[in-house]
């Protein structure tokens, strides 16, 4: 999420600003009953795996930040100046803040799912039913700590206009310096500070996120290559040892050929969901990073430059209310490990 300053932009392209979020959060808001609805109709079956509770949590809360996000503009107070289409209240402004905030619930499960897959992947891989008695209520509680975050913000009466959505921002806008910090001559009525809770609540977590997800999704692709590595090594030596004995050269290499092990079919199979494993994190983070790159760079040109740029705000606008939709295109059409 992002705190904007659409004064400079035209009619039009604050207009643009405001439309977009309307379709792509009502995509993202059907991906995500989607979800819900495909694992709870089968829960006798799904809900035993680790992996589909952490998607039903994430697509659980993304429908609420994906509709919160969808409503835009509307629910900034009306008359708000530089805002297209705000119709609402101090009160629909807060309630949208709160829901919005509950978006970093979607970032922290998505670094809960690439961890369930390095325990799936690793030397010594967890089964499911390990990763649920061991880690599971670890994951689920971790992924909470944005709840907190979006509720301490209600009393300390964070959530203003945002100018594209209401988010942490101070009320009124003049209050703040370019820099974020809060001017002495103006005092804030409402967002005491945002500046900082905004980094606190929000980029500070993401971007560790961000980076640790990095990390684990390079780590989990070296595991993979040295699996896919052994187990070719044992297919080159099997075909070896089906050579005729008088291919080789005395008795002592046929003995070292000999002893040459042969991959079981397990092996192989296992070396093929680690793959499909691999390739379904890959997507999964994948979603999560174009959802927040953006955003993330167009906070950096904020802090570089001080200006918004508009190609990076119209991107921001058009993804950051779609992971639900994205995730659902990954769960119904990317790779599935059963």
């Amino acid at each position: 999420s992002q705190v904007f300053s659409t004064m400079v932009f035209s009619f039009s392209q604050r207009k643009a600003l405001s439309i977009i979020p309307h379709i792509t959060g009502a995509l993202s808001v059907i991906g995500s009953l989607s979800i819900l609805y495909d694992i709870l109709k089968d829960r006798s079956r799904k809900l035993h795996r680790p992996y589909y509770r952490l998607l039903l949590g994430m697509s659980f809360f993304d429908v609420f930040a994906s509709a919160s996000l969808g409503m835009s503009t509307l629910p900034i107070p009306k008359g708000t100046e530089g805002v297209y289409g705000a119709m609402g209240t101090t009160r629909t402004c807060a309630a949208q803040g709160f829901f919005i905030q509950l978006m970093l619930v979607s970032p922290f499960y998505n670094l809960m799912l690439a961890w369930y897959y390095l325990l799936l992947g690793k030397n010594k891989p967890l089964s499911e039913e390990a990763i649920a008695s061991k880690y599971e209520k670890y994951m689920h509680a971790f992924a909470m700590i944005p709840v907190l975050f979006a509720v301490m913000g209600l009393p300390l009466t964070l959530y203003n206009s945002a100018d594209l959505w209401c988010w942490i921002a101070a009320y009124p806008p003049t209050c703040k310096n370019k820099d974020g910090t809060h001017g002495p001559d103006w005092p804030c009525e409402r967002g005491e500070n945002a500046w900082l809770f905004r980094w606190t609540f929000f980029y500070a977590p993401l971007w560790f996120i961000i980076a640790t997800i990095t990390v684990m999704m390079i780590m989990l692709t070296r595991l993979i290559r040295r699996e896919e590595r052994q187990v070719i090594e044992m297919q080159k030596h099997s075909r070896v040892l089906q050579r005729p004995d008088s291919e080789f050269e005395g008795d002592l290499r046929r003995e070292q050929h000999v002893q040459m092990r042969i991959p079981t079919r397990q092996e192989s199979m296992r070396l093929e969901r680690s793959k499909q494993m691999f390739h379904q994190a890959v997507f999964y983070v994948g979603v999560f990073y174009i959802t927040y790159v953006f955003a993330t760079l167009n906070r950096l040109t904020q802090l570089i430059g001080g200006d918004n740029i508009f190609v990076f705000m119209i991107m921001t606008s058009t993804l950051t209310p779609m992971q639900g939709f994205l995730n659902f295109l990954v769960y119904r059409h990317g790779p599935c490990v059963a």
